[in-house]
């Protein structure tokens, strides 16, 4: 029983014992299972596993298949993404052969979302960028049925920003944006991946100067992070809430909470990049 892994996603994930067990069981009974490896009913695990995006073989010790192991490489992609951790993701990613992922068409499309990501936020090929979002749109999810779709839309909509083609670039943030609060839920891999095309949405209509939808998306980006107990992103989000009212109103008490909130944030999960930027964004905001 791999009980460090189950440990670790929980707090990776930043919710506290009390949060994970409730609706689920008690606190003690989560306690016991933590610190005494007394394992509760296999109901309980299951419901605990769920909620942290966990399969029981990842807590149970089954022998992981070779695309298991890449996705769960691959997950820690995602998350560096939240925290701007650029270059260990490209270390993962150009170690991966994504011809190992071709009988798994989530893993695979998976892989090609996160690629282009790094392409758009770091600085790379754009090409190459749109390569890998046409892969998902145009073959492995031509059907619109996933997630990875939007997340698609959101990357492509990111590259055409850019490359400051704003037609192109409304086309796919429209496409997105028309359906984003129809989205289902269904685990933690999915909130990250929910709250990402909330922001990136909201950073373009930021840039676009349409601070309305803007701030919208950025609040409705912060519900979810609290109804589901999960803070990584929240410091960027309120960040970008601090950088518009600053662009609105200039400097003024609002602004310092807001910003005041995303040092917060940053600093409970221990986000050093985003306390940088955050000190570097009051600067400029002064």
């Amino acid at each position: 029983m791999n009980i460090q892994s189950f440990v670790n996603r929980r707090k990776q994930l930043g919710l506290s014992q009390k949060e994970l067990s409730n609706g689920i069981c008690t606190q003690a009974t989560l306690s016991k299972f933590e610190n005494n490896g007394k394992i509760p009913s296999l109901k309980i695990l299951i419901q605990l596993c769920n909620r942290l995006d966990l399969s029981l073989d990842d807590v149970m010790g089954v022998n992981d298949s070779t695309s298991k192991k890449l996705v769960k490489s691959m997950n820690n992609v995602e998350f560096n993404l939240i925290t701007s951790e650029y270059k260990e993701s490209w270390n993962i990613i150009n170690k991966i052969d994504q011809s190992l992922l071709k009988d798994d068409n989530d893993a695979l499309m998976q892989y090609y979302y996160l690629k282009g990501y790094l392409n758009v936020l770091d600085n790379g090929d754009l090409f190459e960028a749109v390569f890998d979002f046409n892969q998902i749109l145009t073959s492995l999810d031509s059907d619109g049925k996933t997630i990875f779709t939007f997340l698609a839309y959101t990357g492509m909509g990111m590259v055409y920003a850019k490359q400051e083609d704003s037609a192109k670039s409304e086309y796919y943030f429209s496409k997105v944006f028309n359906d984003i609060y129809g989205m289902s839920i269904e685990n933690v891999t999915q909130i990250w991946r929910y709250i990402s095309i909330i922001f990136y949405c909201a950073i373009y209509y930021s840039n676009q100067k349409d601070y309305e939808t803007a701030n919208t998306l950025l609040n409705y980006g912060v519900k979810v992070c609290s109804d589901n107990h999960v803070t990584y992103y929240i410091a960027r989000l309120y960040a970008q809430l601090a950088i518009n009212d600053c662009a609105v109103n200039g400097p003024s008490d609002q602004t310092s909470e807001l910003f005041t909130k995303a040092r917060v944030f940053s600093e409970f999960n221990n986000n050093q990049n985003e306390l940088v930027t955050i000190k570097e964004l009051i600067k400029n905001c002064k």
